[in-house]
């Protein structure tokens, strides 16, 4: 959030209704808090209902309570100190990117922490009997909901993924009960994720969400949620660092358990697949 609109707040909030003014002081009490603060959690600080949240920032001319955070975490990006890959960038590309490795590997507890066998276990079972599956991923979710589609493909668990955001919406729309789309969302507050997730619940299919943060809108509309993330992640981090690691390797595992939920039918798709590929190696 940049000062003007700090400063705009400030000014205004004396005029807005006693809600909204409630949600104000919130907003600026707490400033430095705001951005690993959910719209319900504000709420409830405030006393007041989490739309009164929402038409709060849209007084000050923001789209909502998530745009309001991302500015927060924009405003931050200059003096934001990330632990994400802690080497000195004096010693040099290499330094960096070991130790980029050996963050991941400390981190590999932290990751798995939120994860329960009874969501692995009831999404790996939506994913391999679904009728129809449809994969989800927009902004940086995109090349993993991309490859996910590829590799369930490759195991014989025929899946679907569209380009625009459009003709994803049309194909959502289009299913049923017997039917699951597969979101990857790291934030959880994607715009177009979120579209996508609602119009999912309104055609009665089941959503299963990969994200790194288990309070989220995502979360919400979700059947199943996945959660993993570096070490203490912070919805700042997302926005700046915006790493892709703990879901990528969430995925591969997913993958690999969905592959070996399909049995003999999975082998005889992946045999398949390695026939196929092997006509493009050449000699």
């Amino acid at each position: 959030m940049s000062e003007h609109l700090l400063a705009r707040l400030r000014a205004q909030a004396p005029s807005l209704g006693g809600a909204e003014r409630a949600v104000a002081q919130v907003i600026l009490d707490r400033a430095d808090d705001i951005i690993e603060l959910s719209s319900a959690q504000v709420a409830e600080l405030a006393g007041v209902s989490r739309p009164t949240v929402v038409r709060t920032c849209q007084s000050l001319g923001l789209s909502g309570y998530q745009q309001l955070r991302v500015l927060l975490a924009r405003e931050g990006v200059a003096t934001a100190t990330s632990t994400a890959i802690p080497a000195d960038p004096a010693d040099g590309p290499r330094a960096t990117v070991a130790a980029t490795f050996r963050h991941v590997a400390a981190s590999v507890d932290a990751m798995i922490a939120l994860l329960t066998d009874e969501a692995v276990d009831a999404a790996v079972e939506l994913l391999a009997t679904a009728r129809r599956l449809i994969v989800v991923g927009h902004g940086f979710s995109a090349p993993l909901a991309a490859d996910a589609t590829a590799r369930l493909n490759d195991s014989g668990r025929v899946s679907e993924r569209f380009p625009d955001i459009i003709g994803e919406h049309i194909a959502v729309s289009a299913l049923s009960s017997d039917d699951v789309v597969l979101i990857v969302s790291g934030s959880g507050s994607n715009r177009l994720s979120l579209t996508i997730a609602r119009a999912a619940r309104d055609a009665s299919a089941r959503v299963v969400v990969l994200t790194a943060f288990s309070h989220s809108p995502l979360v919400e509309l979700a059947d199943v949620t996945l959660v993993t993330g570096m070490p203490e992640l912070s919805f700042r981090d997302e926005i700046v660092v915006t790493s892709r690691i703990p879901q990528t390797i969430l995925l591969e595992g997913l993958l690999t358990a969905v592959a070996d939920r399909l049995g003999d039918s999975g082998q005889a798709a992946k045999a398949h697949s390695v026939d196929v590929v092997s006509r493009y190696i050449e000699e």
